[in-house]
């Protein structure tokens, strides 16, 4: 089959507690071309690889994450929901270390100080280990300006059609776009403007097949080993 870059959402987030170290290690045991991860910033500048704004949903604590330091932030179970005991909310350099010389990672910027990202990224040698992307276009200009050299992505649901010239314009040549927007037409005209053209998520085998058909480079989903499975097909 096609030549897809499988990107483990969360981790192997259909399986494992999402953006855990264990979810991570257990992508990439199976073999993913990149680990998908969501970034935050703590009250004290820390930053940790969290989804929501809260920690409420994947750890038996409580709270705002903006509102807690990391050393608050560490005293809860990220696993314990679902069947995992002892996972933490990772530091994003804790990721770096342990998963950086791994597998590439995808980095979606869901709220932090840019300077802070670009640091990091910097102190770890990751520029050409990663994407950087967001649903916050603000950000991604902030990421181009200080950090050229590091890949950016536009994450939007349906494509963002009044920032593809500006798009082009700043560096960003990749679109994470939700599943149910695209099709086959839809595809070949983003590929024909320049774009890496990535999916988000779809998680059975028929979602999973229909993207694939419509010539996306990248397929972020919970279930990298359906993906996986269906590439070697």
């Amino acid at each position: 089959m096609k030549n897809i870059i499988v990107v483990g959402h969360r981790g192997f987030a259909g399986k494992y507690p999402e953006n855990t170290i264990l979810s991570f290690k257990k992508a990439v045991e199976i073999g993913v071309d990149f680990i998908e991860l969501d970034v935050r910033e703590t009250k004290d500048g820390k930053l940790i690889v969290i989804h929501d704004e809260k920690i409420d949903r994947t750890t038996d604590g409580t709270g705002f994450v903006k509102e807690m330091s990391y050393k608050e932030i560490e005293k809860y179970d990220a696993g314990i929901k679902f069947g995992y005991r002892g996972e933490k909310i990772p530091l994003l350099s804790d990721v770096f270390e342990e998963i950086g010389d791994k597998v590439k990672i995808l980095i979606e910027i869901k709220e932090c100080e840019i300077n802070k990202l670009v640091n990091l990224i910097e102190k770890y040698k990751m520029e050409e280990n990663v994407f950087v992307g967001s649903f916050n276009f603000e950000y991604l200009k902030k990421v181009r300006k200080k950090l050229p050299i590091v890949a950016t992505a536009l994450i939007s649901g349906p494509i963002p059609y009044d920032y593809l010239k500006e798009c082009i314009k700043l560096g960003i040549r990749k679109l994470d776009i939700e599943f149910h927007y695209l099709n086959n037409e839809i595809v070949k005209k983003m590929i024909s403007l320049g774009f890496l053209v990535n999916t988000w998520t779809p998680n059975t085998k028929e979602d999973i097949g229909k993207v694939i058909s419509y010539g996306v480079q990248f397929v972020t989903t919970d279930r990298p080993d359906i993906c996986l499975s269906l590439i070697k097909e």
